[in-house]
């Protein structure tokens, strides 16, 4: 690839962020607010930029530039002129959600490193990648692009190592979004439930009204479905109106799910959300990176295939029972290590 828009390296200031964001995803979108946060604890007024969906759109909520995923005339000009490239935070380097997309993270992975900039993954999660082919393509960019590759988990180290990856530099971190301070507000006497429209959720649907009409009877919670994107607003429903006389509402703003008194949830960002805010919460995984998490903080989980109705209501009784300094803590080691992913950036950013 020609360097047509490459400065020269004194010239270069600055980071370009990639990720999935513009979505209208309240997970993505407080990780790109994470990131952003932290870069500017770095320096106030470093340029960056993000590549994403509705690139000046998102870039402007953000507080920063931002260019159109499209738009390679754009992003090879901001990589050109820009010391440091981040892909992440997420799940970027998978081929469950979309096959196209991680062949699109990889192509920017590669123009990056071929623009002279150096190459971060930030509080990234790794696979699953499920065809060997894409697994090799992946193994391969990365050993050949990345300096850094912080991950948010333990699961996401030990498939880099079965891929082969040893070039770059690998850290345990852990998610941008625990970085975030929870929105202030009182507790709710009420209980969040983050559902997400996926295959296999749909024939759960009773057992999860159930778990609803439990946590009213047995704690007097009230549920509140929670929609971390707009397509979770079907899932509620299809649970809500299950419920007939328990009183129930659906809910778009995610800073109430660190308000709840329980949280249960099938998002990844719903268990982080809870969690800082010191919500008892459990998971139901239908994702790797759902278990991995509940992993790493120590929370009850189940398995999407796996659940009844008694297993969401043991999850319930086992969260409620959940000691406070016991998610305290949690939130203390996970923060600590999210640090890691900033403490990388700004080695990279300060390299000669």
């Amino acid at each position: 690839m020609k360097n047509w828009f490459k400065s020269a390296p004194e010239k270069r200031r600055g980071t370009v962020i990639c990720g999935s964001y513009g979505m209208s995803n309240a997970g993505d979108d407080a990780v790109l607010a994470a990131m952003t946060a932290a870069l500017r604890r770095l320096d106030r007024d470093m340029p960056v930029t993000v590549v994403a969906r509705g690139g000046r759109r998102t870039g402007r909520r953000a507080g920063i530039g931002g260019i159109g995923r499209l738009n390679a005339p754009g992003w090879l000009a901001a990589m050109g002129r820009s010391k440091l490239f981040i892909l992440g935070g997420g799940s970027l380097i998978q081929d469950v959600t979309s096959r196209r997309s991680l062949w699109y993270y990889l192509l920017l992975l590669r123009a990056a490193r071929a623009m002279g900039c150096r190459v971060m993954l930030y509080g990234a999660g790794i696979g699953p990648v499920r065809r060997e082919k894409a697994r090799q393509a992946a193994a391969q960019a990365l050993d050949r692009c990345a300096d850094v590759i912080a991950v948010r988990d333990r699961a996401s180290l030990d498939t880099l190592a079965e891929w082969g990856v040893k070039a770059p530099r690998m850290l345990l971190a852990a998610d941008p979004a625990l970085g975030l301070t929870p929105a202030a507000g009182e507790r709710e006497r009420k209980a969040g439930f983050i559902l997400r429209s996926w295959p296999g959720f749909w024939v759960h649907v009773p057992e999860f009204a159930a778990a609803a009409r439990y946590v009213w009877e047995r704690y007097r919670l009230a549920p509140v479905f929670i929609c971390l994107a707009p397509e979770d607003r079907q899932a509620a429903k299809s649970v809500g109106a299950e419920l007939a006389d328990v009183p129930w509402s659906v809910s778009a703003d995610p800073r109430r799910v660190g308000r709840m008194s329980l949280a249960l949830s099938m998002r990844l960002h719903g268990l982080i959300f809870a969690l800082t805010g010191g919500v008892p919460a459990a998971g139901i995984s239908y994702d790797p990176k759902v278990d991995a998490f509940c992993r790493e903080a120590g929370l009850p989980m189940a398995a999407l295939e796996d659940v009844s109705e008694q297993a969401l209501q043991d999850l319930a009784d086992l969260a409620m029972h959940m000691d406070a300094e016991h998610i305290s803590a949690a939130v203390r080691t996970l923060r600590a290590r999210e640090n890691t992913n900033l403490n990388a950036a700004a080695q990279l950013l300060a390299a000669e």
